[in-house]
């Protein structure tokens, strides 16, 4: 029972319903409680110890009946196939062959008794230990490996020794038959231990490429990811901040102030360092080729609103706009679909775009200023403005410029990125989500 509830408590885990060794211990307290001859009532008791929040007993639900109902062999046989062969063979000559075991349970399986064939696969899955399947690439393997336990190659190595043999029709569709239950039971435990939601393993190999090559149909579940992180790193920079805020201990003050408790200190004070508020000025190129990087950029800045200081957002192909109003006054995916269908027309032309992001906020510009570009520096052969950037860089305190290409294509076709390049505080590669996050974390460890 130990063994199995471990396996039920992993497959939780992985369906995304966060249990805790506490919650554990409960609710295998729980289990030995109310025994497990009830299915229906042990369902519910763990549901209550297991799962907190709507989202999270859904997924418990889900995962207790499939992992509940993981038996192998689910499916019966087409009778319309059976009877139309001659279902007649003789068990010691088929045991000869292929051995007594398998032998036994495919005579039983034709006699509608199926349960000495799911016994096999499961001890064989046991054995296999399946629990750890890890990887889509590992589902080839362990049917192998099951297949291999339960004998099938022994009836393989029968049909291609004897091509005449009577019941040869009726062996090759109970071949086809047991192999596709075993795929079908390796399926579904891939789905339970790795991919609960039939999309994790999706999801992962589009985090893993490159965010301007992710086909649309992804862009809600990344955006659920981009949110998630956003919000967990919200909480972390908040803690940092709190204790940078507090300031360094002023003890002259504090022993002053102790006096009257005979020399105990028992009020701290701190000597509090005050900041002028700086501003954060994002520049988001956003025609096709960036559009899908600027997409989750602004998303994950949408997100941190309550940790960044003052900023303002901008957004430009051919030409450039503030979208800064558009971000406060509707919701995240109206603001950057908007923002993207208003400002994402036209060829790129980043000269126009510095120079009227210079004339919009040339006066708020100073030493306190924090300039973000998103692009890939591609100006479709129009003046880059390099002397614009130059002038802007200089009345900022840092300009970092994001761009999804590697240095070995900053001198290839229309890139100018080489020539931007001297006048930034740094030049980062972005095109995956770790990218983002990564920057997110310098930029507000330097605002801090």
């Amino acid at each position: 029972m130990e063994i199995t509830f471990t396996r039920f408590v992993r497959a939780l885990r992985k369906a995304n319903v966060r249990v805790s060794p506490a919650e554990t211990l409960d609710a295998f307290s729980v289990l030995s409680r109310v025994g497990i001859t009830d299915r229906e009532f042990l369902k519910d008791a763990l549901g209550i110890a297991l799962a907190k929040t709507i989202p999270e007993k859904l997924a418990f639900e889900d995962t207790f009946n499939r992992f509940f109902n993981q038996l192998g062999f689910r499916e019966p046989p087409k009778q319309a196939m059976l009877k139309s062969f001659d279902a007649r063979i003789s068990g010691d000559e088929l045991a000869q062959h292929i051995g007594t075991p398998l032998a036994v349970a495919i005579q039983q399986m034709l006699d509608g008794n199926r349960e000495l064939l799911t016994d096999m696969l499961q001890h064989a899955a046991d054995q296999a230990h399946i629990e750890n399947i890890g990887t889509l690439r590992e589902k080839r393997s362990f049917e192998l490996q099951l297949g291999q336990a339960m004998g099938l190659p022994r009836l393989e190595a029968y049909l291609a020794s004897d091509p005449d043999a009577v019941n040869l029709p009726l062996f090759r569709y109970v071949r086809q038959y047991l192999y596709k239950q075993v795929k079908d039971y390796v399926d579904r435990q891939y789905r339970l231990h790795v991919d609960p939601t039939s999309k994790r393993s999706i999801l992962e190999a589009a985090l893993a490429s490159q965010l301007n090559h992710l086909p649309p149909e992804y862009y809600v579940e990344v955006r659920r990811v981009v949110e998630r992180l956003a919000r967990q790193f919200t909480k972390a920079y908040k803690r940092r901040r709190k204790r940078a805020q507090r300031g360094l201990l002023e003890y002259k003050r504090t022993i002053r102030q102790n006096m009257a408790y005979d020399g105990n200190v028992y009020e701290l004070h701190w000597r509090r360092i005050r900041k002028e508020p700086s501003t954060v000025y994002v520049i988001c190129d956003v025609s096709n080729s960036v559009a899908s990087i600027a997409r989750f950029l602004l998303l994950f800045l949408y997100e941190l609103v309550d940790v960044l200081p003052r900023i303002r957002a901008f957004a430009f192909s051919s030409n450039l706009g503030e979208i800064t109003d558009v971000f406060r006054n509707k919701a995240n995916d109206a603001a950057i679909e908007e923002a993207l269908f208003d400002w994402g027309k036209g060829n790129t032309d980043y000269g126009r775009a510095f120079y009227e992001f210079r004339e919009l906020c040339a006066k708020e510009l100073n030493r306190r200023s924090t300039v973000i570009v998103l692009g890939d520096g591609r100006s479709n052969f129009y003046d880059p403005g390099i002397t614009t950037v130059a002038d802007i860089s200089n009345r900022v305190n840092q300009f970092f410029w994001l761009n999804p290409e590697t240095r070995s294509q900053w001198r290839e076709g229309d890139s100018e990125m080489a020539r931007f390049a001297p006048y930034c505080t740094d030049v980062m590669l972005c095109n995956r989500l770790q990218h983002i996050e990564r920057f997110a974390d310098r930029l507000m460890g330097t605002l801090r």
